[in-house]
């Protein structure tokens, strides 16, 4: 990964004094470069007040962080490349790879104002050519007191050594329940109950549920053909006394009560352990793929259903009392199970993984403004919802739709890094490679 051919300030990368980053991260703590530090004690008086060092100003070129500081009356550039393992330092004044000098600790040092620091923001590997200031996949903008840096639009979907990605170690298909007769329709009433999908965005900061199914009370219109009011949410089965049910929907409300109970996400507060977060996240894996057999189970019983809606939620604080008409949107529900595929196309300097979805063998544009987790549709049909048959599909969709379903991968890392994912994909799913 290293391109040990660039030069600064008449320096080889390969010449840059290297210090390790925590591992799965690009942070440094003071820990660690005071450990390192203290091989120069007497020089740089480890442990005590450091010299008051001033930073004149920071600029990014070819990868690098540069900054100027200004020590006493002597000025010096302190050059820093983040790599996916180390921090590689160097200076226009005495640091080299055995050497870790006076203005590189002082500015490593001046930058872990919480006791470490995270590179993170400077880390773009293989991002910019030899000789080119420019990248082709992300923006460098100067603004007072620094820079920016962002993807260009293009490329939205960089993969970078050290990011998450989904696993693929075994694709396990849920079983799908039968398709009971579509003939045999839930009678109709004057007061009777319907279904509704509540649903809401995950990346959404406010968002606190997976998507599930409640009942609700409704009273129909002369002709029994469409909702003239809505009355409750079935909370319990106490809210659905005086209602004639059939029972094909005394068994959906079960199925509806179980999605409630684990739709919750779990959060971890500040402060918790790191063997407490992973608790959480096994907890909240375990409700995902529970509540995606609750839907398999739901599906042939919710298009029997002749009232069903979509809610978006915006939490779960929401789903409670008297659903609001202009919320409540008719959707209906389909048996055909989406099929997953990949492309991977040569795009010269990298690699571009595209998933597409097909229903039936025809593309689904997927529609984003609705992410629906464990179920999917058309974006020139928002009404019409199919459902994932396996934990992987769902996770996959998740993630690419993050990134507008492509993700581009330099060549310099695709071997190290992304050819196993590519291959544990083809596995379970078709890869075309154009």
């Amino acid at each position: 990964m290293k391109a040990k051919s660039i030069t600064i300030a008449g320096k080889p990368l390969s010449r840059f004094y290297q210090l390790p980053l925590e591992e799965g991260s690009r942070v440094l703590r003071l820990a660690v470069l005071d450990q390192i530090a203290s091989r120069w004690h007497s020089t740089f008086s480890v442990g005590k007040k450091p010299e008051p060092l001033a930073m004149q100003s920071l600029s990014f070129d070819q990868g690098l962080l540069t900054v100027h500081v200004k020590l006493g009356g002597e000025e010096a550039r302190v050059y820093v490349g983040v790599e996916y393992d180390c921090l590689l330092v160097s200076c226009s004044v005495d640091t080299d790879e055995s050497y870790l000098g006076h203005y590189a600790y002082l500015t490593l040092r001046a930058m872990m104002r919480s006791g470490y620091c995270d590179f993170q923001e400077y880390y773009w590997p293989a991002c910019f050519a030899l000789g080119n200031k420019r990248s082709r996949y992300v923006d460098v903008v100067k603004k007072p007191g620094g820079f920016t840096i962002t993807l260009k639009k293009k490329f939205s979907g960089l993969f970078r050594p050290g990011d998450d990605f989904p696993d693929v170690t075994e694709r396990t298909v849920v079983p799908r329940e039968r398709l009971l007769d579509k003939h045999a329709m839930a009678r109709l009433a004057p007061v009777n109950i319907g279904y509704c999908f509540a649903n809401t965005d995950l990346l959404n900061f406010h968002s606190n549920h997976y998507p599930f199914l409640i009942p609700y009370v409704f009273s129909a219109t002369a002709y029994l053909k469409t909702v003239k009011s809505f009355k409750r949410f079935v909370l319990n089965p106490h809210d659905v006394d005086g209602v004639s049910l059939s029972p094909q929907q005394q068994e959906l409300n079960s199925i509806c009560f179980a999605m409630k109970e684990i739709a919750a996400i779990r959060f971890n507060a500040n402060g918790h352990l790191p063997e407490k977060a992973a608790e959480t996240h096994k907890l909240n894996e375990a409700n995902q793929l529970a509540l995606l057999k609750l839907w398999n189970k739901a599906l042939p019983l919710l298009m029997q259903q002749r009232f069903t809606h979509y809610f978006y939620t915006y939490g779960l604080r929401n789903v409670t009392g008297k659903p609001v008409m202009r919320d409540m949107k008719m959707v209906e529900f389909a048996m055909e199970v989406p099929v997953l595929s990949f492309v991977l196309k040569d795009e010269g300097d990298y690699y571009e993984l595209e998933l597409k979805l097909k229903v039936k063998g025809k593309l689904l544009h997927l529609n984003m403004d609705q992410p629906g987790l464990f179920l999917v549709c058309d974006r020139d049909k928002p009404y019409l919802w199919y459902l994932l048959e396996a934990e992987m599909d769902y996770k996959l969709v998740l993630f690419f739709s993050k990134v507008n379903f492509k993700v581009q991968v330099p060549k310099g890392y695709y071997r190290e890094f992304f050819e196993g994912f590519v291959e544990g994909i083809e596995r379970w799913y078709e890869v075309k490679r154009g």
